[in-house]
């Protein structure tokens, strides 16, 4: 069994300290990575939901128009009956 010497022991630990520096330092760059793609992802999220809100308004108009429409007709009706009663 070979002995380890002082020296030795020291240059290992340098050389742990530097590892685990560089791995926090990759784990901080995971986590703001992290950050912005969850930022990103959010605000993909909240224009979807605009987009959703718009085409489901866009899907009600045709339905609006066409209660304008029987409103129109019917008003238009009920005053031609009116009309010919009152004459």
């Amino acid at each position: 069994m070979s002995k380890i010497t002082l020296h030795e022991l020291e240059h290992r630990i340098k050389v742990c300290e530097e590892n685990i520096s560089e791995i926090y330092a990759k784990i901080n760059k995971t986590d703001n990575n992290l950050v912005a793609t969850t930022t990103s992802l959010n605000s993909v999220l909240s224009t979807l939901g605009q987009l959703k809100g718009s085409v489901d308004a866009l899907k009600a108009r045709p339905a609006t128009m066409w209660d304008k429409l029987m409103f129109a007709l019917i008003g238009a009706l009920a005053s031609g009956i009116v009309a010919t009663f009152i004459q």
